[in-house]
């Protein structure tokens, strides 16, 4: 059994190694000391030694802080050099001369923010690395799958067997697209993602989600238990399934300002809503399938980018507004905890009341309220966020809060940055460098060899 007080990175093949002093100086003697040592580490072992070594010494309060990623093929002597290099570059540790090197000098910018994905990240075989390897995974995965009661358990959605065809895998993201089961399956992900960052005492200092993401933003700011959450995740996913009649809508991501479409449609006449301000540059309409194929028509004689969202309804509108109050009878079977930290509201821009009844009258309606993700995140940097950490899959969120935010002093960065594309431990590993370069409270010493 693998222990729990640790994220194996299965046999080695990613590495954190981590240097941290009062100034460049002596990070670089620290770099150069090491790289004396290589020329007697030439084994796997080795390696794995000297990257325990570097992470049981470093301290992201220091005032520089230099982290890196060394992979299995690497050669460690190349990665030091490179490192020493990344030091004396004008240009700092760009990610293009210098991949998986980080460093950063004095404060972070400001509080740790957790962002939380809705549907529509969802894809086939997310977090798949990262679960293997973390055990606790195994206890979200088993809570969930009581609640879930189906013909086949959650995870056979989300870790199907290999595709035979083209045609198969579609079905099987077909499958995972619907609502009852998408919703549960990024909550369960999401909330695993929280836990492997609790390991490394990561915590957020406020959060927020996008739509079905403000669950998992309440479960991580403790306003609810995590198996109320998941209670909710599933029967959220269940409602929003059931609602509507035999046309459930579509939602369309428009390239376009939010008020720049809101003065479209209301032109138009067409019977959309905005539901979603996403960015100074996306909105994204919901509408019934008639009503958005016309919209999207006008767009394109605009030639306005559009794209239609693989979501299975028109969440955050009138066509959702029967799982509405199915949503408000769950919520009174559950506890609405004294908040731990702030949790902002899709539908006020603004944190959760902490009087109890305010809280689950906001909670009730964020369902069908539509969601104001764009001033979400200028309060939330107003309010002293600085680095917006993304858990869940894919980097939506991340791209949005960069458009948001441009200009000012931030970090933004995604748990699953590749969405999949390249192994989920280094996208992790990359995520904890980049925190601990940035100077966040992080311990990088639980990254640890399998505990037989």
């Amino acid at each position: 059994m693998l222990t729990t007080d640790t994220f194996s990175n299965a046999s080695g093949d990613i590495e954190i190694f981590a240097f941290s002093g009062n100034n460049r100086k002596d990070v670089k003697a620290l770099l150069a000391k090491m790289l004396a040592e290589t020329e007697n580490a030439d084994t796997p072992s080795d390696v794995v030694r000297l990257a325990e070594q570097s992470r049981a010494h470093f301290r992201s309060t220091d005032f520089f802080r230099l982290t890196m990623i060394v992979k299995q093929d690497d050669v460690l002597q190349g990665c030091l050099q490179n490192a020493i290099a990344a030091i004396d570059s004008k240009d700092g540790a760009d990610s293009a001369v210098f991949p998986g090197i980080f460093f950063g000098e004095d404060k972070p910018p400001g509080k740790i923010a957790f962002l939380f994905p809705g549907q529509g990240s969802q894809y086939i075989h997310m977090g798949k690395d990262l679960i293997a390897f973390f055990p606790q995974a195994e206890t979200v995965f088993k809570d969930v799958e009581v609640l879930f009661a189906r013909e086949k358990p959650l995870h056979a959605y989300i870790y199907p067997e290999a595709p035979t065809d083209a045609a198969d895998k579609k079905h099987m993201e077909e499958l995972l697209r619907q609502t009852d089961i998408a919703q549960p399956a990024i909550g369960a992900i999401s909330l695993v993602m929280a836990k492997i960052l609790s390991v490394f005492e990561v915590f957020p200092g406020m959060t927020a989600g996008h739509s079905f993401g403000e669950l998992t933003a309440l479960c991580a700011g403790k306003r609810i238990r995590e198996n109320d959450f998941l209670y909710l995740s599933v029967w959220r996913g269940r409602l929003m399934a059931a609602a509507g009649g035999a046309d459930k809508g579509r939602m369309l991501a428009v390239k376009e300002n939010p008020d720049t479409i809101a003065q479209r449609i209301q032109a138009s006449g067409v019977d959309v809503i905005l539901a979603n301000k996403n960015s100074p540059e996306q909105g994204v309409l919901s509408g019934s399938s008639e009503e958005i194929e016309k919209i999207q028509q006008i767009c394109k004689e605009n030639r306005i980018r559009t794209m239609l969202l693989p979501v299975a309804a028109a969440f955050h509108s009138r066509l959702v507004s029967d799982a509405a109050e199915g949503f408000r009878q769950k919520i009174k079977s559950v506890e609405i905890l004294t908040a731990a930290v702030p949790v902002y509201s899709n539908k006020t821009a603004m944190p959760y009341s902490e009087i109890e009844k305010e809280a689950r009258h906001l909670f009730g309606e964020h369902l069908v309220s539509p969601v104001n993700f764009m001033d979400q995140i200028m309060n939330m940097h107003a309010n002293g966020a600085g680095v917006f950490v993304e858990l869940g899959p894919k980097n939506v969120l991340t791209g949005l809060v960069n458009s948001i935010l441009k200009g000012f002093s931030f970090h933004a960065f995604s748990i699953d940055a590749s969405s999949g594309k390249q192994n989920g431990v280094y996208d992790l590993a990359a995520a904890l460098c980049r925190l601990g370069a940035i100077g966040c409270p992080v311990d990088l010493r639980p990254w640890k060899q399998p505990q037989i």
